[in-house]
């Protein structure tokens, strides 16, 4: 599919309807192919193309480009007085800054997003925005106040009937839930997750989803069931192409390999993990790594490694705003 210098609007019109919809499918490679295949004008300077590109991006792990695109399509929305491309680009920008460990920046663009999407009455943009203050929220240790966003997320989603944002919210209610130390509502919330994301026909939410139930059910004592979900999210990733959601996946593979013993395993795992987790720029996710990465090497006994992978932990919560997550670590040395 593609379209020509000279093609008609119909025909563009055409072209970018099949592309969102493979979008709003994750089929974030046959996105960017499909884009690389427009005349160079029209994929730079067209707004549809730049968000296209932009959430193509991230979603594959390039988070330069992904900025680099969010940047263009906020300029060409605000241009074209779009607001509603503006906030787009705006919460696209915000989810790359949280991903780099710019809290702050990510901040800021969450919050006026939410504020234009409350101003335009768009409740999918306003669950979006709420979303995305409830991971700040819980990112900070502040549990309550994320399920609090969440739940006002849920409504708002449910409200226009958006099935992956239903997914990804009570994804991220499990995450806060888990957090709290109430595996057991946390694992309802994953198991609705992953019932939406199915629903949605989303691989690579599939795989998220997925891997988020499989981490509570090692803490509720069946590392098998896990390790059966880890296989399959781990095989969805590499289907799809998102190498970026791996290093999460291995992380909790090796929570899996603890629960049984296999030390050495996890240590493996963890390593690699982190390679990958610094490959793609995820600071939250590497946090979480070396977290584990030294309790891991505590177990193996060895105190030197596991000191210094706790000191990275550390500097990386903080570098994220995670002051409660690093303080515990902190409090254990």
């Amino acid at each position: 599919m593609t379209i020509d210098a000279g093609g008609s609007w119909s025909d563009e019109w055409a072209f970018f309807r099949e592309v969102e919809r493979w979008s709003a499918a994750g089929r974030h490679r046959d996105v960017l192919d499909a884009l690389a295949r427009l005349p160079a004008p029209v994929r730079a300077g067209r707004t549809r193309s730049a968000l296209l590109a932009a959430e193509a991006h991230g979603r594959l792990g390039d988070y330069a480009a992904a900025a680099d695109w969010a940047d263009r399509a906020w300029m060409l929305a605000h241009t074209g007085g779009d607001r509603l491309a503006e906030l787009r680009a705006r919460n696209y920008r915000g989810a790359i800054a949280l991903r780099h460990g710019d809290v702050a920046e990510a901040e800021a663009h969450f919050t006026a997003g939410l504020e234009v999407a409350r101003a335009l009455r768009d409740h999918a943009a306003e669950a979006r925005g709420l979303n995305n203050i409830g991971i700040l929220a819980n990112i900070r240790g502040n549990q309550e106040a994320a399920l609090a966003s969440y739940r006002l997320a849920l409504v708002a989603y449910q409200q226009v009937g958006y099935v992956r944002g239903i997914a990804e919210t009570f994804h991220n209610i499990g995450i806060s839930l888990r957090d709290q130390g109430n595996a057991r509502a946390a694992l309802g919330a994953a198991e609705e997750a992953v019932r939406f994301a199915t629903q949605a026909g989303d691989e690579q939410l599939v795989a998220l989803a997925t891997t988020g139930r499989a981490e509570l059910h090692v803490t509720l004592g069946d590392p098998a069931f896990a390790a059966a979900e880890l296989q399959q999210a781990a095989e969805r990733y590499s289907r799809i192409g998102f190498q970026a959601g791996l290093p999460e996946v291995w992380r909790v593979q090796a929570a899996v390999a603890r629960a049984t013993r296999e030390v050495a395993a996890a240590i493996a795992l963890l390593v690699k993990a982190a390679q990958l987790a610094r490959e793609f720029g995820s600071t939250d996710t590497l946090a979480d790594i070396e977290r584990d990465l030294s309790e891991s090497l505590a177990a193996s006994g060895d105190v030197d490694g596991a000191r210094e992978a706790r000191d990275r932990a550390v500097a990386l919560y903080q570098q994220v705003g995670a002051v409660r997550a690093a303080e515990r670590l902190v409090s254990m040395q």
